[in-house]
């Protein structure tokens, strides 16, 4: 594979997986409420705009933090589900710890407070990493391999 063609694969990868951790995020902060929602259609509705706000939170404050760690796997050519866990939690963390939304939410909005917003921001890290592995993390420096002829 060209390095062109890598690189397109990993923004591919890198798109899904923020979805992918952004709809995890979504069901953390509404899956509290959801028993209550049965009977308004608007609660169910609520998923869906949460879901939106959430990727889009998640991929303006951890594309940069997630670029770093898969420069560092691309070059270390490492390949293992492991470090794409734990990056994908540490550029959550460290996004959670950088933006400090709750406060922003808590004094424009009437939304309530998310409980355990650390662990949740922690495992849509690392959802978001898995999924990154999944599509482009397993192949991560094979580009500089050379072709057998």
């Amino acid at each position: 594979m060209s390095l062109f063609g890598r690189i397109i694969v990993i923004f591919f990868a890198l798109m899904v997986a923020i979805v992918a951790a952004g709809i995890a995020l979504a069901i953390g902060i509404v899956a509290p409420d959801w028993a209550g929602a049965d009977s308004d259609p608007f609660e169910r509705v609520s998923f869906f705009i949460v879901s939106f706000f959430a990727t889009s939170f998640v991929g303006a404050v951890a594309f940069l933090p997630a670029m770093v760690v898969i420069v560092i796997a691309e070059a270390a050519r490492l390949r293992n589900f492991l470090y794409y866990g734990v990056g994908g939690a540490l550029v959550a963390l460290a996004s959670y710890y950088g933006s400090d939304i709750s406060m922003r939410l808590e004094n424009t909005t009437d939304v309530t407070p998310v409980g355990n917003a650390l662990q949740l921001a922690a495992a849509a890290g690392i959802i978001g990493g898995l999924v990154y592995w999944l599509i482009a993390g397993r192949n991560a420096g094979r580009w500089r391999e050379p072709r057998a002829s």
